[in-house]
């Protein structure tokens, strides 16, 4: 028998390798354990995993299983030895016969299947940009032969072709200066996708903050700055931590913005600062609302309406693979991430198959019900002490002139937040919930009704007390405080990363080893987002300059939260899937956050009285313009989804009385059929009836006349008979 290995065995050889990253050794594929291959069972997963990655694959030539990734020719040289050609690459690929092959089927294709094919080609994204080249120069040298454009259709065809790539462009810009995206996919795949949801909801309140401050000074700011006076106080550095003194006559606060219209040389454009700074502060809250708003809907859509649509299954996880990923610590990251996923996806499986006893049920029922008791009780207990203490703040400050004692409230405020969320997690030792997302479901929603009371007492007191104690600048007044309120918060999440985690590492690896490491806590995490930005947008008003503090602390945490996570926490303990928890962190982020922001800004101009003497509404008696333009739009969006409704019940309405006309004309045309299937058989039968009489008719004529014959012949041969 001959042992020598054949043509073919040395072409699916170079098949199956030339598809493997090179650097792979061992038999690992590119799903490490999963994708490893067994000595004993060489066959290989990875052409098929191509295959279903690549949808395009069976319809465009040079896909992977067809020739794309362009597996080296063996041949003979004419003495019996293989010999194989080096490997195409780039240009030199798209002149072989198999890349004008692809050429010539993208050509005929729309702009969106070309797109699409495109995009789906295992190739690094150079040499898909020089494929959509080769095939838009290659279509537009056929589309001049075949006919000659006109020219309004020459500009149309062009301006499409600039846009496209305009689009793309600023696509793979945007892509490319996307915030810590590698640091994601680390977190990602150390950590799983419910702590990188912490981080995601962090960089997206930050564009929000980026988004707030570039309005704010470009049409607030910088139009006040050219007309600003000389500021005559003296810096003194405790600025920093009390937001007053030299900082209470500068851009940072509502009293120091005039109320005239600036117009700089005599026949200058004028500028309405009164109109600038409510119409700014308004669009920014009216596009945070519709922005919250679409999210919302789009997450809701993705998670709840439509998962499947969105998610990755366990198929498509393990037998999927990005085959341009060629960097070895890219790969070993990528592996990580899909390992961690995997694991989410069987936890979840898991636990929804748990099925508890009835005494269990009642067990874990009363554990619940305490733990909401004490929590709720709590959470009242923090709110009368920080309302009493509010109620007294304005005599304490009377008869304590010392500069620092205006840190007293942020102070005890910044405790509870800091301590009373960590007493809440202890919850998790008593009510041990199967679905680790019940449990951050439940310590959001006591932490969010603890904080958003907090700040509804501090509102009541800044509109009731501060706001009617006859001071000069009443508005400047509520924006210092609400600077040192955010100030605070940063300073105790600094130092509770820093130190009381890092604490907590050192007690649980040295000292109690019990312990152990401790999980990263999404809710309160979350939660102190939340609460920051909530001051942010009350005191956006009071302090334009809000929402750059706010960006700044939140770079800041970033960096701060992530050298954390790495150094003082381990993965979660029960792995689970994170899809849903971004809808409910904006959920929460609009309402309560943000109503609640909108309505109190809208008792804030409806009802108050700006400052006499500060401000760009000095001495208006009523100024409701936001609040009716806020109205306004709503009424109209709400209106507009009205209409959607009526408009998707109406065509649901059609679409069951078209089937209901196609189940009517069905059935009338299966009536015909029955009946003409029974008259042409009642016929069938009639004509055979008759062609059988006329046959015997003919029979016995033929008989009669046979006979007749005889008889005559017999007649003439014997004329006697």
């Amino acid at each position: 028998m001959n042992t020598e290995p054949s043509l073919w065995d040395f072409r699916m050889l170079s098949r199956t390798s030339s598809i493997r990253p090179s650097f792979h050794r061992g038999g690992d594929g590119p799903l490490g354990i999963l994708g490893r291959e067994d000595g004993d069972n060489p066959e290989n997963i990875e052409m098929t995993s191509m295959e279903m990655a690549n949808p395009y694959s069976h319809s465009v030539p040079g896909a992977p299983d067809r020739g794309y990734v362009n597996p080296a020719y063996v041949g003979d040289d004419g003495r019996g030895q293989a010999y194989r050609d080096p490997p195409l690459s780039g240009h030199d690929w798209f002149k072989s016969p198999q890349g004008q092959k692809l050429i010539a089927s993208l050509i005929p294709m729309t702009s969106r299947d070309r797109i699409k094919a495109i995009r789906n080609q295992p190739r690094t994204m150079d040499e898909k940009r020089n494929l959509r080249k080769i095939v838009e120069k290659e279509k537009s040298k056929q589309s001049r032969r075949i006919l000659e454009l006109t020219c309004c259709a020459q500009c149309l065809n062009s301006m499409s072709l600039t846009y496209r790539r305009v689009k793309n462009s600023l696509s793979e810009l945007l892509h490319s200066i996307n915030l810590w995206q590698k640091t994601f996919k680390v977190i990602r795949g150390k950590f799983g996708t419910s702590v990188l949801s912490y981080f995601n909801f962090l960089r997206w309140l930050l564009k929000f903050n980026v988004l707030a401050f570039v309005v704010t000074f470009s049409f607030i700011i910088i139009p006040q700055l050219t007309v600003a006076p000389k500021n005559h106080l003296q810096f003194t550095g405790l600025e920093f931590v009390t937001g007053a003194g030299y900082f209470s006559d500068t851009v940072m606060y509502y009293g120091f913005y005039t109320n005239s219209t600036i117009r700089h040389g005599d026949g200058g454009a004028s500028y309405n600062m009164q109109l600038a700074y409510i119409f700014t502060i308004g669009a920014y809250l009216v596009t945070c609302f519709f922005s919250l708003l679409f999210s919302m809907a789009r997450y809701f859509r993705n998670n709840f309406i439509n998962p499947h649509v969105y998610s990755r299954g366990i198929a498509k996880l393990i037998f999927c693979w990005d085959f341009t990923v060629t960097h070895e610590s890219a790969v070993k990251l990528k592996q990580k991430n899909l390992s961690t996923e995997i694991q989410e996806n069987l936890s979840e499986i898991r636990q929804e198959n748990v099925k508890l006893t009835f005494k269990q049920q009642l067990v874990h029922f009363s554990a619940h019900l305490a733990a909401w008791v004490v929590s709720t009780g709590v959470a009242i207990a923090c709110c009368v002490a920080v309302y009493y203490l509010a109620e007294n703040n304005s005599e304490f400050l009377a008869n304590h002139r010392d500069p620092g004692a205006v840190l007293l409230l942020p102070f005890v405020v910044s405790c509870i937040n800091l301590a009373v969320p960590r007493f809440y997690s202890m919850f998790r030792l008593v009510e041990h919930y199967e679905m680790p997302r019940h449990e951050v479901y439940s310590l959001l929603i006591r932490n969010i009704f603890l904080k958003i009371s907090i700040i509804g007492i501090l509102c009541y007191y800044w509109l009731n007390i501060v706001a009617l104690a006859g001071e000069e600048c009443w508005e400047t007044l509520i924006g210092q405080e609400i600077y040192r309120l955010l100030l605070m918060d940063f300073v105790f999440s600094l130092a509770d990363s820093l130190l009381g985690e890092f604490l907590r590492r050192i007690i649980g690896t040295r000292f109690i080893r019990s312990l152990g490491l401790q999980e990263f806590d999404i809710a309160r995490n979350v939660l102190e987002l939340i609460y920051a930005q909530t001051l942010v947008w009350i005191g956006t008003f009071f302090c334009p300059l809000l929402p750059f503090i706010q960006m700044i602390t939140l770079f800041i945490m970033f960096y701060v939260k992530n050298i954390s996570l790495m150094m003082n926490f381990q993965p979660p303990s029960k792995a689970w899937r994170a899809s849903q928890m971004m809808t409910f962190f904006i959920l929460l982020l609009f309402f309560p956050s943000l109503i609640g922001v909108l309505c109190t800004l809208a008792i804030t101009i409806w009802r108050l009285k700006p400052s006499a003497g500060c401000g760009p509404f000095r001495g208006l008696p009523f100024f409701f313009i936001l609040t009716l333009i806020v109205l306004i739009i709503t009424y109209l969006y709400w209106q507009i989804t009205e209409g959607r409704k009526i408009m998707i019940r109406l065509l649901h309405e059609q679409i069951i009385n078209e089937g209901k006309d196609k189940m009517f004309l069905i059935e009338k045309l299966l009536k015909l059929q029955d009946t003409e299937k029974r008259a042409n058989s009642t016929s069938f039968r009639l004509e055979g009836r008759d062609s059988e009489q006329s046959g015997s008719l003919r029979v016995r004529e033929h008989i009669d006349a046979r006979d007749l014959r005889f008889r005559r012949s017999v007649q003439e041969d014997n004329p006697k008979a």
